[in-house]
């Protein structure tokens, strides 16, 4: 048992407390979490952006880490199986782990801070009749043996401008006003910074990936906005705005003296249990509902939209210039995951309206392309130096918009199998670019398509086909999704991402990954996809025999718009670019 394991274990013993439950996500149910609150991943060495965790205190009972079928292979990599078992599941297989050892595990411990209302009612539903007892402890029990460092965080604030907003602040909170006053509510509680952030059209550097301000507020139907936050520098930047109210997070029960008989609105998906308490403790009334803001911001307006499509050029380019680069030094026995990552994030950072990457970037060769979510380190860092594939899953967030991609390349010689899958995967996404489908379709109606190929020779994957995607947000934004599970609706402007992909454990990963816009067809019924990446495919990985004369043609447009839409961007002096961008988009 690691040093940090046995002083939590201890620490729980003699608090009587015979299970932790850990989630990886912080208070805001973040897939980006600070490095001070990654406590899933300080007492697990687990890195993944999503799973939960079990501490047991009994000797009789092992302690049990859950993540999606993502992180099969990394849960094996980082997790010692000496302390763990590792398994693939969600937060429904957590309760039922509970509820099979409820005779050793009757004492749990929970951060209230760190389990929505949604999270807690089923854990109460699956868990009812067993004499399970559940502590909210005030202060995270892992937080208090966590001797932490120091992170400095720049709290920048700035703002998305109504050119590339489309829609100012004003506009947007009467909007939410009218929903409030249609539920014959006072207050809606938006516990979602990515909501806030796009309320507010305000941006900031809390986290290093998603540039959205890491905080929560209260709006009344009278369109008054009172934020809790760590941000002090709000109340600077909105000192004008008397509408607008900044205080101290800590100081949100305060508020709720002072609002006794008011109604509030609350989404129990986001609410943690924390806030549900303390509107229950000062007997104040509430109504469900899913968070309009969510469905406000999936549907992007003419403007933003027009800045997801710049924002795609921009991009191209320089993912063209690394291709470019990486071609020129790939025999070199010098390139490596890390340096490779980092030599596309320079290439970026050149452009003025370069604010950050949209994710760490995932920079895989060989077998590590296999493991989904991976992220090079120093010990896992491979060199570029044999025949293989390497895959490069990247995006970024620009003034005005941001970008998700993932290319597979080829390095070397290919084998057969290599062609094949590749093939395979690019045929599920051509399906799923090229689709046509009526008003009202879910994503799970969607799913299929791009795994018809896969599956007729046995083949899967064991992650969704696609994603939303926020406006200088978040990069994966719900609710919106392509996957098996899928209940939402696919709508005009929306962003999504399409990526299907096949992982060959211990050889290779493949996944290709473009995004799309929503869109009606001239048909009005119909619903379509208009594609915004702009980046070539590895024509040195397809199998044209596997083809059909239509996934043919569709190639042949794509590079054709590819490079049309790039050449216009190339100093026409740099002819080396032109001609490489050329022979990258040539017809098959």
């Amino acid at each position: 048992m690691s040093a940090k394991l046995k002083l939590l274990v201890n620490n729980m013993k003699l608090k009587k407390i015979d299970a932790l439950l850990v989630p990886r996500a912080d208070m805001y149910s973040g897939e980006e979490v600070p490095d001070d609150e990654e406590r899933l991943k300080y007492i697990t060495n687990f890195s993944g952006s999503a799973g939960h965790a079990i501490i047991s205190a009994n000797s009789e009972v092992k302690s049990v880490i859950l993540s999606d079928g993502r992180y099969e292979l990394q849960l094996k990599k980082e997790v010692d199986a000496k302390n763990f078992d590792c398994l693939i599941g969600g937060f429904k297989d957590i309760c039922l782990f509970l509820k099979k050892n409820e005779k050793k595990l009757k004492n749990i411990a929970i951060d209230p801070w760190l389990l929505t209302l949604k999270q807690y009612e089923l854990l109460k539903k699956l868990l009812k009749g067993s004499k399970i007892r559940f502590e909210l402890v005030d202060k995270n029990l892992i937080d208090e043996i966590w001797v932490k460092k120091k992170f400095f965080v720049k709290n920048k604030i700035f703002e998305i401008s109504h050119q590339i907003n489309g829609e100012p602040a004003s506009l947007k909170i009467n909007r939410l006003k009218k929903i409030i006053k249609k539920n014959n509510c006072d207050f809606y509680i938006l516990f979602n910074p990515a909501g806030l952030s796009w309320l507010l059209n305000i941006r900031a550097t809390d986290l290093k990936y998603s540039p959205v301000i890491r905080s929560f507020c209260v709006i009344s139907k009278t369109g008054d906005v009172y934020i809790f936050t760590k941000n002090q520098t709000l109340k600077k930047y909105f000192s004008k705005n008397k509408q607008i109210k900044i205080y101290k997070s800590d100081d949100f029960s305060n508020l709720f003296l002072n609002l006794k008989n008011k109604k509030f609105l609350i989404d129990p998906n986001f609410l943690p249990l924390k806030i549900y308490d303390t509107l229950k403790d000062n007997d104040l009334s509430y109504q469900f509902i899913n968070c309009p803001v969510d469905k406000f911001k999936a549907i992007k307006n003419p403007l933003e939209l027009s800045g997801f499509k710049n924002a795609h050029l921009k991009d191209g380019l320089a993912i063209l210039k690394f291709l470019f680069w990486f071609e020129k030094n790939v025999n070199s026995n010098k390139l490596t995951e890390i340096c490779l990552s980092q030599k596309l994030f320079d290439i970026r950072s050149l452009d003025k309206t370069f604010i950050c990457e949209s994710f760490a970037t995932i920079s895989a060769f060989e077998e590590n392309g296999a493991i989904v979510h991976y992220k090079a380190n120093i010990s896992s860092n491979k060199k570029i130096d044999k025949s293989s594939l390497y895959l490069i899953d990247t995006g970024a967030h620009y003034l005005d918009g941001t970008t998700d991609t993932t290319r597979t390349l080829l390095v070397g010689k290919a084998k057969s199998q290599m062609l094949d899958d590749y093939t395979l995967v690019l045929k599920g996404h051509i399906a799923i670019a090229s689709a046509s489908f009526p008003v009202g379709t879910k994503g799970k109606a969607l799913d299929s398509l791009a795994r018809v190929a896969l599956w007729s020779k046995g083949k899967d994957y064991a992650h969704g086909t696609g994603h939303g995607v926020g406006h200088v947000l978040c990069v994966h934004e719900g609710p919106i999704s392509i996957s098996k599970t899928s209940e939402c609706f696919i709508e005009p402007g929306m962003v999504i991402s399409n990526e299907p992909g096949y992982y060959k454990k211990g050889a290779y990963g493949i996944r290709i990954e473009n995004l799309e816009i929503v869109k009606e067809k001239s048909n009005k019924n119909f619903l379509c996809f208009e594609n915004l990446t702009r980046v070539p495919l590895e024509l040195n990985l397809i199998n044209k025999k596997l083809l059909s004369s239509f996934e043919i043609k569709w190639i042949n447009n794509y590079h054709k718009k590819v490079y049309q839409d790039l050449s216009n961007l190339i100093d026409k002096d740099d002819k080396e670019l032109l001609l490489f961008l050329k022979r990258k988009t040539k017809k098959i």
